[in-house]
């Protein structure tokens, strides 16, 4: 006798192009054939509910590794996130003495690597971009060590924060990455350059993070729409990661976006204490989905940018991002209910929408780790 069945809801699996009413089945922590299976110990029933792959919040900052990072288990498994990817909490000197309350959380956590040895360990102050602080060897030595856990390096390219030092940084980062074999994730808000000259460095599998921001120059051209060079870094395999955040989207670069096809790769909350449980801004992941329902980007395309997609870039679409048969057992289920919800960005700009993602289970290796009272 299987563990536990999941029957009657409309199942989202955009990896293997399933859309329809469907049953799934967990046994040992994998997703198993329901007809062959036959009986189970536990049934849930989802009639009226979307059921999903786990979501994969590409981009947030988990605690200890940040001052302002959030509590995995706590900040995810209530709105359907079931592997969260760390950008940049973390340096070459923090990640190791951090890494083992990771490895002690049922959540999944993968982090990119700040290329500044203290990464973000405090909000008090900025992190040091120079490259000639930065401990290379110590950075060879721990994707070495930890290749499945590590995935690429994140920099910070922010006026404030690299000054004088321009694009040095992110190229250096650049020269980095093709040492280690690893992509490159870059801040963009506000950046020290054009935003053209910033993705022209940018790589096949690199991440500009914070796509939709409007501070300085954005990924529009003079004439309010997206640049070429926004379009030419897309077709070299640059990966679009909007992050939201309080302050690094707008409605005017998002909205822009959608109305010409250039969806993001990712959709994720650049997740912190500041953020968590606070409107109207971000909340968590799936309030951030709803802002982009409610802006028009269809359903099947939301769920991808926090599935498939962040599998497939992640490089682990075999086993996570889907529900096929013998995947990790990483569930989640949702309601799309109707209710009057207001939706923020940096600039303070309201979008009074009507459609909200309303989580109702999550499972983790097929353990229920957060279940609506409710359902």
């Amino acid at each position: 006798m299987a563990d536990l069945v999941i029957r009657n809801g409309t199942v989202l699996d955009l990896a293997n192009k399933r859309d329809l009413k469907a049953d799934v089945g967990i046994d040992n922590g994998k997703i198993v054939d329901v007809a062959k299976e036959g009986q189970f110990r536990q049934t849930i029933d989802a009639s009226g509910c979307l059921v999903c792959p786990g979501l994969i919040d590409y981009h947030l900052h988990l605690s200890p590794l940040a001052e302002i990072g959030v509590d995995g288990e706590l900040a995810c498994f209530p709105s359907g996130v079931t592997i969260a990817v760390d950008c940049g909490s973390a340096g070459a000197a923090t990640y190791e003495g951090h890494r083992p309350a990771l490895l002690s959380s049922k959540l999944t956590a993968k982090a990119f690597l700040h290329v500044c040895s203290a990464g973000l360990a405090t909000g008090q102050y900025h992190e040091n971009p120079d490259p000639r602080h930065w401990d290379r060897k110590k950075i060879h030595r721990l994707f070495e060590k930890y290749p499945d856990d590590l995935i690429g390096l994140k920099v910070r390219l922010g006026k404030e924060i690299v000054g004088s030092l321009g694009l040095s940084p992110l190229e250096e980062a650049v020269k980095l990455g093709d040492e280690l074999s690893v992509p490159v994730m870059v801040h963009c808000s506000d950046p020290p350059s054009a935003m053209s000259d910033l993705l022209s460095i940018l790589r096949r599998g690199d991440t500009i993070t914070h796509a939709f921001q409007d501070q300085g120059d954005s990924i529009l051209d003079k004439c309010g729409r997206i640049s070429n060079a926004a379009y030419k870094a897309r077709e070299r395999g640059v990966i679009f990661d909007v992050a939201n955040a309080n302050i690094h989207f707008s409605y005017s670069v998002a909205r822009q976006a959608i109305s010409e096809n250039f969806l993001p790769d990712t959709i994720s909350t650049d997740l912190t204490t500041r953020s968590l449980y606070k409107r109207p801004a971000v909340f968590n992941l799936a309030f951030v989905l709803s802002k982009y329902l409610n802006m028009g980007m269809p359903l099947e395309q939301v769920i991808a940018c926090v599935t498939s997609n962040p599998a497939r870039i992640l490089g682990c679409s075999d086993d996570i991002g889907q529900l096929g048969h013998g995947a990790d057992a990483d569930v989640a289920v949702f309601k799309l209910i109707e209710k009057d919800t207001d939706f923020g960005d940096r600039k303070g700009e309201i979008l009074k929408g009507r459609l909200l993602l309303k989580p109702m289970m999550t499972i983790k290796r097929g353990e229920i780790v957060y279940r609506d009272l409710e359902f």
